[in-house]
């Protein structure tokens, strides 16, 4: 009888695992943005990640209005891989203001089986309120330097209307808000973004989220992008090595370092009896190249933080880790 129970519940939970498709990876479904003014295009990325043996092969998605147009990040997602499906949805495109559109966006899986995945984009476009500009756009911003944007957000529709609230979704954006006009019905404030120059290098994105008075534009929300570069750039930024036998011959390896000026190389800090560095040059040069040797004595692995030195006002050092695995 014990067998006999854990043949039904084997069966069951085989049947649950049959029954699992693409529409199980999406850790969403539906992206609600809320008020927006008329004007920006919405962007949002419908994230998966392929948690199946298998490898996963999407068409080109379709929509249920001209509004919204929809994209996948690719075609081919192999097992533990990750993708997105990209919605864009024009506000200007939206026939009716005050009121919530809503878009279905279909998403075909075509292997290893064929199934559609439904997705849904909706927002409320409003000709009362604008933003100038729609966005918070840092551009590219060196790292260490920090930087504000602001953007000038207006309601014409209540002449006690007032921002109460504003928050950032980005750990590294802070933000602030003030009143900058008050006539009639309209109101106007200007809302800043900040920087903090601790801002780690790399494409970075956020959200301004507003609370206001008037419950018809409750909360809004103001993209943030920004793409911090490093002052002197190390191409790779980390040394993986691999697995290193005791007595070969050296294993070496190469790594870049680039900047928009040119820089010496001053010092290096961090090569030992097991870790060689190798610079090519001493001169001022936009791009050096520098070789990283391993002749490992113990077995085991090592660890290393090896620190260029350069004379660059703005990034005076770049620490390089490096990592082997040693075996006899």
């Amino acid at each position: 009888m014990l067998r006999i129970a854990w043949a039904v519940l084997g069966v069951c939970v085989l049947s649950g695992a049959a029954t699992a498709g693409p529409s199980d990876l999406f850790a969403e479904k539906v992206k609600d943005f809320g008020v927006a003014p008329r004007g920006p295009v919405l962007v949002h990325y419908f994230r998966f990640t392929n948690t199946t043996n298998q490898t996963l092969t999407l068409g080109q998605p379709r929509v249920s209005c001209g509004c919204t147009s929809a994209s996948v990040s690719t075609n081919t997602v192999k097992p533990g891989e990750s993708a997105a499906v990209i919605a864009n949805m024009d506000t200007r495109r939206f026939q009716y203001a005050n009121v919530t559109k809503a878009v279905t966006i279909y998403v075909p899986f075509l292997t290893p089986n064929h199934e559609e995945v439904s997705l849904k984009v909706q927002a409320i476009c409003r000709d009362d309120l604008m933003m100038s500009p729609d966005t918070l756009a840092f551009g590219d911003v060196v790292k260490g330097k920090g930087a504000k944007v602001s953007t000038k957000v207006t309601f014409t529709s209540d002449p006690k209307w007032e921002i109460q609230d504003s928050k950032s979704t980005g750990g590294y954006v802070g933000v602030e808000h003030k009143l900058e006009s008050r006539s009639g019905s309209v109101v106007t404030y200007e809302v800043t973004a900040i920087l903090d120059k601790d801002c780690p290098a790399g494409n970075w994105t956020a959200d301004i989220n507003l609370k206001t008075s008037n419950s018809a534009v409750g909360n809004l929300r103001i993209p943030v992008t920004v793409n911090v570069t490093a002052a002197v750039a190390a191409n790779p930024e980390a040394v993986q090595l691999g697995t290193v036998s005791l007595g070969s011959p050296k294993k070496e390896t190469r790594v870049t370092l680039q900047s928009g000026t040119p820089f010496k190389i001053l010092e290096v800090k961090g090569a030992d009896d097991q870790l060689g560095v190798t610079i090519e040059s001493k001169e001022s040069k936009a791009i050096h190249v520098i070789t990283l040797s391993a002749s490992p004595k113990l077995q085991g692995g090592f660890v290393r933080n090896v620190e260029i030195v350069t004379d660059n006002k703005e990034q005076p050092k770049v620490v390089i880790p490096v990592a082997a695995r040693v075996v006899k």
